[in-house]
């Protein structure tokens, strides 16, 4: 908050000290009453009229000084600097999902690597327009991973993160609610330009769907019995507000039900500072805008499920099992996103050699088979014992075959 004696005021919620790539903050002008205008860089944005600015999944190109204008005055400069990496910390969803019923509940998981134990670290959520701390067992800071549940949410939406005494803090993850038996699930986060995404539409307390429509923009997208729909490039024609329709029943003799969901918006940006992996003489890992003296660590994921931790070190020296790799550099302050992923599948190569050397070996019997043949053929030809010559031939074969 920004305060030289003008009446209004521009603050910032969540109180974030640094602002990151793809946090979601709410601008609000304090004190004013009606309509508000609201300027960036000294220019009028002509779609906010009202007391508070929420921005979603803020970038570099949200950096600059912001003002609010109510009854002709206006507030002084409040100035945003997006930093272009992620925070040091990790907070994502350890069971639940991003959209929720009212009066329902999450399990949330806090990661951070450079870290040996969490003493020091606490989480807060922004609801109802206020920031709440969440008060957490000494017990649960003492590994590198906490696990907690915060209060039912009876708000439409809450914002939760995570930070210690010294400022650092989480990634933001976001919680809507809805009042709907048919829920739009959409990411608790941007979806990144690029990326690929599945959205999709869920009936509480039944997975006896048969047919779903999905809308963006009140328009349809997609009818048919699958309840996922997928985009595999994410562009940003696709930002907007989806829903569905889902029929679903609760039995296999059940009527058949129709409900909407709500709508839920899915914010688009740009990636943040990205690492690199690369395959050329085994997996290494590199970030040529990442801070000097930056870590890498490297990930594995088997399928369906999450990323676990397989060391630090800039190239992966580790026995590879099959799965799915990728690497991200990290410092005191700040992570890059997660690598380009690496697909590896254990079987295919030691398949490959296998029948190579099938291959091989059969080629040099058949070789060898017909040298052999081409042997008896000119002894033959040169007046010899016909029997002595087959006996020779047929112990040579048997002897070739026996070693194939």
């Amino acid at each position: 908050m920004q305060d030289s004696g003008n009446k209004y005021i521009v603050s910032m919620a969540p109180t974030f000290k640094q602002v990151y790539s793809g946090d979601t903050i709410i601008l609000s002008c304090d004190n004013s009453t009606g309509k508000v205008k609201w300027f960036f860089n000294t220019a009028e944005d002509q779609n906010q009229a009202n007391k508070t600015w929420s921005i979603g999944a803020v970038s570099t190109k949200n950096s600059g000084s912001y003002q609010c204008e109510n009854n002709g005055q206006k507030s002084d400069n409040f100035i945003i600097t997006v930093l272009e990496y992620l925070p040091p910390a990790t907070l994502s969803l350890k069971s639940g999902e991003p959209v929720i019923n009212i009066d329902g509940s999450v399990v949330l998981e806090l990661l951070v690597e450079e870290e040996k134990n969490l003493f020091g670290w606490c989480c807060w959520v922004y609801k109802g327009g206020k920031v709440h701390r969440i008060k957490l067992k000494k017990s649960l800071t003492t590994n590198q991973v906490l696990t907690f549940q915060p209060y039912k949410l009876k708000d439409n939406i809450a914002i939760y993160w995570c930070s210690d005494e010294t400022n650092l803090r989480s990634t933001p993850l976001t919680i809507k609610t809805s009042d709907r038996i048919v829920l739009m699930m959409i990411l608790p986060g941007p979806a990144l330009l690029g990326e690929k995404l599945n959205l999709r539409c869920v009936v509480s307390g039944t997975d006896r769907i048969s047919r779903t429509i999905f809308y963006k923009d009140k328009q349809t997208i997609k009818d048919s019995s699958s309840s996922s729909y997928a985009i595999d490039n994410v562009t940003e024609s696709d930002q907007g507000k989806y829903s569905c329709q889902a029929t679903y029943t609760r039995s296999d003799e059940g009527k058949p039900n129709t409900v909407n969901s709500t709508q839920q918006e899915l914010i688009v940006s740009a990636p943040p500072m990205k690492a690199v992996l690369t395959e050329s003489a085994g997996l290494s890992c590199s970030c040529s805008s990442c801070p000097n003296g930056a870590f890498y660590h490297w990930y594995y994921k088997q399928p369906n499920h999450q990323w676990l931790s397989k060391g630090t070190h800039k190239s992966y020296t580790d026995v590879m099992s099959a799965g799915t790799y990728a690497c991200r550099a990290v410092w005191k302050n700040g992570r890059s996103a997660l690598s380009n992923i690496h697909y590896y599948d254990v079987d295919t190569p030691e398949i490959n050699v296998l029948l190579i050397t099938i291959g091989v070996i059969i080629l040099g019997a058949v070789l060898v088979i017909g040298a052999i043949l081409m042997y008896c053929k000119r002894r033959t030809g040169e007046g010899k014992p016909t029997t002595d010559i087959l006996s020779h031939c047929v112990f040579l074969c048997a002897h070739t075959y026996m070693f194939v």
